[in-house]
């Protein structure tokens, strides 16, 4: 009979051992848990900053391929008003020449008319 006593406390040392690491079993199933939900949210909540910052990009995109298209319009546009500008510029040139032209040839006609009209006063 002793060793059947024996053998039940060793037994329920066993038993006791495995409840025991059950235990610590479960505890560490439920810190899993925990952790595995935690990072469940992590994840969710860096999909949804990956979507805005993605949304966000996008939109960025967008912006800088407008003003990249405004930019060369300008650009078009300040070329285009370059050369109208060069236009006036030569055009301004030729009649400021024309006008100096013009200008001594009435000079020179009113020169002319007066030394004609001393002439005629002397006659």
């Amino acid at each position: 009979m002793e060793k059947f006593k024996e053998k039940l406390a060793s037994l329920r040392a066993e038993a006791e051992a495995a409840n025991t690491r059950a235990d610590e079993l479960d505890a560490k199933v439920k810190q899993l848990e925990a952790e595995h939900t935690q990072k469940d949210h992590e994840l969710t909540s860096l999909q949804s900053r990956l979507k805005l910052v993605e949304e966000q990009l996008e939109k960025t995109e967008n912006e800088l391929k407008s003003s990249s298209n405004n930019f060369r319009e300008a650009d078009l546009r300040v070329e285009q008003l370059d050369k109208k500008s060069t236009q006036l510029e030569n055009q301004l040139a030729e009649m400021e020449k024309a006008y100096e032209e013009y200008k001594q040839k009435y000079e020179a006609s009113r020169a002319e008319f007066e030394d004609l009209e001393r002439q005629l006063e002397g006659v």
